[in-house]
């Protein structure tokens, strides 16, 4: 965990060099064997290549689809992709798991290359999310063991001049409100859990002229409970292009990748609320907009302030096992299991959890996806967390994922909204995304073992 703020520095510096890098020559190396590859066979090709693909009859009339993109995933990238595409002018459907738009998620912290891939989709967009972030001035790492430990710096304010963009710290919720504003109600299908993809054949042979994809949902009613499949019924929906931005759990990368998520870590997170941290531990509980990693003996915390006053803190025990189920029971046994956790604790950390309300803390597992090098086929692909679901130790998840968003606007704008924009984004970031991912594991690694 002493790597802990090197790390999160230093792989910004990285990640700069890594988007910088010119993927081209392998892009066009990957293109060229595709191109070689359809040229050789007919439509039959995808389903030799994942046998759990399906073809069905498809026309050539665009009026036969209900949309140019199907967008899995009414999150961060799911949003902001929405926003781009919309802004080009393309037809899209957005089909999001949850029965509603509500408050989910305590906060994340996000780099100044996230707001850079943002400004690059929208400047109005990447406004409206700075508008309600809080720029972090001051990162520090301090161990409740080890009292020599206290490094950090108070310079981050210079990162705007630096970097083109603050870090900063934001309510899960008042980011996921920011990017839905200004984007029509129609496009949004809740109760959509992505069942399958089917493609549909090529019209004329020609594997440039993408013959869409047919979706099947699970859907379920507005009120009911989102895995409550006796009040589901299936539907479906055709689209030109599907973009799977569902997360960790994407039913999409199960069908073209066949893995699963690997479980590493258990966590709790909250965001405590500015007048209940009044109450315990005063004002200012966290410092000047300030990012503090704390670690204890096989413990780690981290704490960062937002824009209202609030404080998000996450805790993490390296020893816990995460696969075992996640305790259940009332809000006084949650309560007493989160006491005994903090006891060793500072008091401005123990009244951080004093000030939250146990019905919004978080417990959960943290699980990470393997490096695949195959995101997508025809006229599928996988972007966000579908395609590259990291660990948090260097917490790239969002930036990463508007970078894809960002990647992804500029081939279709270099080539159109087809298999080549596809093919292109996935050469480009995959390399990057892989990289990042093996990172992550590894920052994750020494947290536990320095």
């Amino acid at each position: 965990m002493i790597l802990h703020i090197q790390w999160l520095l230093a792989l910004f510096s990285l990640f700069k060099c890594c988007n910088c890098f010119n993927f081209q020559r392998v892009g066009k190396i990957l293109n060229i064997k595709r191109q070689q590859n359809l040229g050789a066979t007919t439509t039959t090709t995808t389903i030799e290549r994942n046998t759990d693909s399906k073809t069905v009859t498809s026309s050539s009339d665009d009026d036969f689809f209900d949309a140019d993109v199907g967008i899995i995933g009414a999150g961060p990238a799911g949003l902001a992709l929405s926003h781009a595409l919309l802004n080009r002018g393309y037809k899209v459907k957005v089909f999001e798991r949850r029965t509603s738009f509500r408050p989910v998620g305590a906060a994340v912290f996000m780099y100044p290359l996230a707001l850079n891939a943002l400004r690059e989709v929208s400047p109005i967009l990447e406004e409206k999310l700075r508008s309600v972030s809080t720029p972090i001035r001051k990162i520090s790492l301090t161990s409740i063991v080890d009292e020599t430990l206290d490094v950090g710096t108070d310079r981050l304010d210079e990162a705007t001049e630096v970097f083109g963009s603050p870090f900063v710290s934001v309510k899960f919720w008042d980011m996921l409100c920011a990017l839905r504003e200004g984007l029509p109600d129609e496009i949004f299908h809740f109760g959509h859990e992505m069942v399958e993809f089917q493609h549909m054949p090529d019209d004329d042979g020609d594997h440039d002229n993408k013959g869409g994809v047919l979706l099947q949902f699970r859907q379920t009613k507005d009120g009911s409970n989102d895995d409550d499949e006796e009040q589901s019924i299936t539907t479906k929906a055709k689209v030109k292009v599907l973009i799977d931005a569902a997360g960790i759990r994407s039913k999409t990368r199960q069908q073209l990748v066949g893995d699963k998520p690997i479980p590493r870590l258990r966590a709790t997170f909250a965001v405590a609320p500015k007048d209940g941290i009044k109450k315990t531990i005063g004002i200012g509980a966290n410092g000047d907009r300030q990012l503090s990693f704390l670690v204890g003996d096989g413990v780690a915390v981290t704490t960062a302030s937002l824009a209202n006053g609030d404080v998000w803190w996450t805790q993490t025990r390296y020893d816990d096992d995460p696969t075992a189920p996640i305790p259940t029971g009332n809000e006084q046994s949650l309560r007493d299991r989160l006491k005994e956790r903090f006891e060793p604790w500072p008091q401005e950390i123990k009244g951080l959890v004093e000030a939250t309300d146990s019905k919004d803390v978080i417990e959960c597992t943290i699980a990470e996806l393997p490096v695949s090098f195959r995101w997508g086929e025809r006229d599928v692909t996988l972007l966000g967390d579908s395609a590259h679901a990291q660990l948090p130790a260097l917490g790239l998840g969002i930036s990463t994922a508007f970078s894809d968003v960002s990647e992804l606007c500029k081939q279709i704008d270099k080539f159109g909204l087809n298999r080549k924009a596809l093919r292109w984004y996935e050469a480009v970031r995959v390399p990057q995304t892989a990289f990042l991912q093996l990172a992550s594991r590894m920052a994750y690694f020494a947290n536990i073992y320095l």
